[in-house]
This record gives C-alpha cells, sequence and structure tokens, in this order.
C-alpha cells in the first residue's frame, strides 16, 4: 500500500512538472501568451475575468477569437471578414464591428479560456503548496522506508 501510494506521488509530481516546464518553455519562446480578459465584449463566450489562453498562428480564418495589439491595449474579438493580409474583427456582444487590422498585429489565437485555467491562475500558491507538501510527504515516505531497510 505504501509502495502504490508513493509511486502515485512521483507520477502526479512528474506529471506536473513536466507539464509546468512545457509551459515555461512555450511561453519563453514566445509560443503562448496567457491574458486576463478586462470587458465583457466576448460575453457568452468567454467572461469578463476569465484567462485565455493564446497561441501564436502562421495563419488565421474567419471565425477564429484573435487577441490582437492596438494603441498599447490587447483586444480579443473574433475574426468576421479576411481580405489578404487585413482581418475585421468584432466582439460578440458587440454592435459594431472593429477597424481593419493587420494580421501582423494579432498576438495569436484563444485556444483555452476559462474553466480549468482560471482555477489553476486564481489558485496557484494553494496548488503550489500542495505540490510541495506532496513532495515532501514523499520524501518523507522515501526516507522512512531507508531507514527501516537499515534496521533489518
Amino acid at each position: 500500500m505504501r509502495k502504490a501510494f508513493k509511486i502515485s506521488l512521483d507520477v502526479i509530481l512528474i506529471a506536473a512538472i513536466i507539464t509546468l516546464s512545457s509551459c515555461i518553455i512555450l511561453r519563453f519562446l514566445n509560443v503562448i501568451e496567457i491574458y486576463k480578459v478586462k470587458t465583457g465584449s466576448m460575453e457568452d463566450g468567454i467572461h469578463t475575468g476569465d484567462y485565455i489562453l493564446i497561441c501564436k498562428q502562421s495563419d488565421y480564418k474567419i471565425g477564429d477569437i484573435v487577441t490582437y495589439e492596438k494603441n498599447g491595449y490587447h483586444v480579443t474579438h473574433r475574426i468576421i471578414k479576411k481580405n489578404g493580409n487585413k482581418v475585421i474583427t468584432k466582439g460578440d456582444a458587440n454592435n459594431t464591428p472593429d477597424e481593419e487590422i493587420s494580421l501582423d498585429d494579432i498576438v495569436g489565437r484563444v485556444i483555452y479560456n476559462g474553466g480549468i485555467l482560471n482555477f489553476l491562475i486564481d489558485f496557484k500558491f494553494v496548488i503550489a503548496s500542495l505540490f510541495l507538501g506532496l513532495y515532501l510527504l514523499s520524501y518523507y515516505l522515501d526516507t522512512r522506508k531507508k531507514e527501516g531497510e537499515e534496521e533489518k
């Protein structure tokens, strides 16, 4: 029982380390970005306060939800029209489309929003503490096992 518990803890910790390392590397390479939504222009799909995961793409199509930079701000809206190197976007909750922008202004396409991403970011310190506790428990069980073997 103790050995199965130790193996489970090790697998969870290794999976967490691999996932976090991958995210850090992808973030460092400017492949993914994470932003917090500040307005309700995409309501019903993306809510105010949601975190969005953005991935750089080589091409964007009509219907994609993208984040672009305009006047120092990041705007997340849906592409409704595409004409060569230019696109027009519109917030799902807005009545009028935005001004035409260049594809070069687009930071990336939204690949995930809300849900588990909100939880992971909002409770990052609790989650980090939990993983630290699991690591310490795993270490403790490992040292107890070694002490038991030495006594024999």
